[in-house]
């Protein structure tokens, strides 16, 4: 039986969109479909949501701030199963994180579902080591939960804007690390469908930890199935990383405010730093097992996209 109740929380963001459009989906196939609250955090948050999933009503959504607790507990009241996905590159994210959990457990929320990343116990990337901190506090926090660690998600890179930009004959792969390096991928819809499979069925997965890799390739791979899926030569081109710092400063000064900018550059520049090292590759076996079927993989997803060009 379907939870009465679920929460996705940081609705308007992107992977909780993902994870919202395949609960959606799914539905009109249950005989007794539960009800679906958003949280956010602000007014204009909602628009952004309703806008792009017409059939919500603004009576779906509560607000809250994740590093305020008093307005979290109410948003969670009656709900039986709660996705929590944290912002990304925040120094605050753990903090955020503990909150989160203990309003969850004070409203009797029934199920956590955490999305986290993979191997967050790679503390020299402050991103991992904030979500580190999430997971230890949850396991040890008596709420029945269920943990997912995906890798590096497929649409960080903008495949489908270089497929569509026919202004050149060739393609320019612009990437931020050693093209060479092997990294492991996990393409968003599939992590979605993974989620939403959990969040419909908790019980399945009651203390589960998921390491979701759907596929182990480097940027020049990447850039060799463009050249041959588009008949269009494609080349890897190093990015100003300095440029890529700044712009991730901009980033998180818009988002987070400026005090938290300077923090956010650094932990973007070990991050790529590292992957110019070795990359977080993993294994592929638990996204196909809960997909029950292959996982997306990039050549399978530019030709999807050649399709709807």
């Amino acid at each position: 039986m379907s939870p009465a109740t679920i929460l996705i929380t940081s609705a308007s963001g992107r992977t909780s969109s993902y994870v919202l459009k395949a609960l959606l989906d799914r539905l009109p196939s249950l005989s007794q479909p539960p009800q679906i609250r958003l949280l956010v955090h602000n007014k204009s948050s909602i628009q952004k949501v309703v806008s792009t999933f017409g059939e919500l009503s603004p009576t779906s959504f509560v607000i809250g701030d994740y590093l305020d607790y008093s307005s979290l507990s109410e948003c969670f009241r009656d709900v039986d199963v709660l996705f929590y996905n944290g912002p990304a590159f925040h120094p605050n994210e753990t903090a955020m994180g503990i909150n989160v959990i203990n309003a969850a457990k004070q409203m009797g929320v029934k199920h956590f579902v955490y999305s986290s990343v993979l191997h967050p116990y790679l503390t020299n990337l402050l991103n991992h080591k904030a979500k580190l901190g999430v997971e230890e506090y949850l396991t040890e926090s008596g709420l029945p939960y269920t943990i997912l660690q995906p890798s590096s998600l497929m649409q960080n890179i903008p495949i489908d804007t270089l497929i569509k930009d026919n202004s050149s004959d060739s393609i320019s792969l612009e990437c931020a690390y050693n093209p060479r390096t092997m990294q492991g991928f996990l393409y968003l819809p599939d992590l979605a469908e993974i989620a939403a499979s959990i969040l419909l069925d908790p019980e399945l997965h009651l203390l589960a930890s998921y390491p979701l890799v759907g596929e182990n390739i480097s940027l020049e791979a990447v850039s060799a199935i463009l050249s041959e899926e588009t008949g269009r030569p494609a080349t890897c081109i190093l990015a100003n990383r300095e440029h890529g710092k700044a712009v991730q400063r901009e980033k998180a000064a818009r988002m987070y405010g400026e005090a938290v900018s300077e923090w956010c550059g650094e932990a973007w520049e070990r991050m790529v730093f590292y992957y110019d090292k070795r990359g977080i590759p993993g294994n592929t076996n638990i996204a196909r097992w809960l997909l029950g079927r292959e996982p997306t993989t990039w050549k399978v997803w530019v030709r999807s996209l050649l399709k709807e060009a």
